[in-house]
């Protein structure tokens, strides 16, 4: 079985971004991906907080960004076989990294577009999206 995490923008969105990537689980999931979506690897505590949050920060009692982020690389690096990038992904210091991390393992890589196509991208691409929004 082939896994795709899902990567994208979350801190400082309303309700730190869930509802897209519960819909771009949902529509990948629909077209018969195996998705691992950063929004449902949280405990219920935390996942609640996450929802009722209006402006997408300190979102959890127990964890740092870095401990989230953490838990994603290793996803990433050890626990799937691509990425698919939501929109303004890019943005996202978080995606970026986990984006650098495909990268340094060889993952396929694609991006999800909100007319629900997944187009594979180049390695170069994402590279390129990377250095263009580090600052």
């Amino acid at each position: 079985m082939i896994r795709y995490y899902l990567a994208g923008p979350m801190s400082n969105y309303p309700q730190f971004n869930f509802p897209a990537f519960m819909e771009a689980a949902n529509i990948l999931r629909s077209k018969g991906y195996t998705i691992i979506s950063p929004a449902e690897l949280d405990d219920d505590e935390t996942r609640e907080r996450c929802l009722a949050s209006a402006t997408g920060v300190d979102y959890t009692a127990t964890n740092t960004w870095g401990d989230c982020l953490s838990r994603d690389v290793k996803l990433v690096s050890d626990g799937v076989d691509g990425i698919i990038f939501l929109p303004n992904w890019e943005k996202s210091r978080g995606a970026r990294l986990e984006a650098f991390v495909a990268l340094l393992c060889d993952k396929k890589h694609y991006a999800l577009y909100w007319n629900e196509d997944i187009v594979e991208v180049s390695a170069e691409w994402v590279s390129h999206m990377i250095q263009e929004n580090m600052l």
